[in-house]
C-alpha cells in the first residue's frame, strides 16, 4: 500500500509567491533528487496555491497561510524511513537546512501522514 506524506510550506518573509516557486523548482527539487538518490520517493508533487481568483479578483483568505502542499508518495512506510534516514546523514541534514532556510519558514511548516483515502467521482 501507498505511503503518502502531505507538507503544507509557507514561503520565508520577503519572498514573493513566484521567488518560492521558483526556488523550490530550480534548487530544492534537484537537491533532494541527489540527496535521495535510488531512495527518492515514488512521485513528488508540488500544489502551488493560487492567491488570487483571476475572473473575480477575489484575493485568498489571509488565514491560509500556505503557498504550496508537497505531495509525497512511497512505497511503503519502510521506504519512507529509508529516504528519511539518507535525509538525516550529518552531511545531507547540513546542506538540505542551508537551502530550505532561505524559502521556507519552518516555524509554519506542517507534515501530515495520510491514513485512508476516500475518491467519489462524477457518474459519466
Amino acid at each position: 500500500m501507498p505511503y503518502t506524506i502531505l507538507i503544507f510550506l509557507t514561503r520565508e518573509a520577503g519572498m514573493s509567491h513566484q521567488e518560492f516557486k521558483e526556488y523550490y523548482e530550480t534548487i530544492q527539487m534537484p537537491l533532494l533528487q541527489r540527496l535521495g538518490g535510488e531512495h527518492f520517493p515514488r512521485s513528488h508533487k508540488r500544489y502551488y496555491l493560487q492567491r488570487q481568483i483571476a475572473e473575480t479578483g477575489q484575493s485568498m483568505d489571509p488565514a491560509v497561510d500556505v503557498d504550496a502542499v508537497a505531495e509525497i508518495i512511497f512505497g511503503d512506510e519502510t521506504a519512507f524511513q529509508a529516504f528519511m534516514a539518507v535525509l538525516k546523514v550529518e552531511e545531507a541534514a547540513k546542506e538540505l537546512r542551508i537551502v530550505e532556510d532561505k524559502f521556507v519558514d519552518r516555524e509554519k511548516l506542517k507534515m501530515v501522514v495520510v491514513g485512508d483515502i476516500q475518491e467519489t467521482k462524477r457518474q459519466e
